[in-house]
């Protein structure tokens, strides 16, 4: 299903068992462009009724710094509560370590959320879940 038609990101997604799959494209980078992809997202979970999202991040030319990451999550706090699991997957491997803060900066607003570099790995944790949960 596509989402929407902004022409500066696209919002796919479909549901998979209790699992909603996201896969966000788009060549933008800017703090603008997250907010509103991640508005997108939670309207559209809000929607489904669904608590087990898997985000694929399109591919970009720089991550967020840590002050966006931070604002980020603060925007996402007061959505913390419509998923349970929220499994980031990271396609550009350089940029994994630097998403990581976001994981950090999610779990300490309440967001259980994880970063994965590989989609299989992100559904494992979906399914099944880990000794560290939040």
């Amino acid at each position: 299903m596509q989402s929407n038609d902004d022409p500066d990101f696209k919002v796919a997604y479909r549901k998979h068992g209790e699992i909603l799959h996201f896969r966000v494209t788009g060549d933008i980078d800017s703090q603008a462009i997250r907010i509103a992809y991640w508005q997108e997202i939670v309207a559209i979970t809000k929607r489904e009724g669904l608590r087990k999202l898997l985000v694929v991040d399109r591919k970009k030319h720089k991550p967020a710094n840590p002050e966006e990451l931070a604002q980020l999550a603060a925007m996402m706090q007061i959505h913390s509560t419509i998923a349970d699991r929220i499994a980031l997957v990271e396609p550009t491997a350089k940029f994994v370590s630097a998403m990581e803060h976001a994981e950090i900066e999610g779990r300490e607003v309440g967001i259980n959320v994880r970063i994965f570099n590989r989609i299989e790995d992100a559904e494992r944790w979906l399914m099944y879940g880990s000794s560290d949960e939040i």
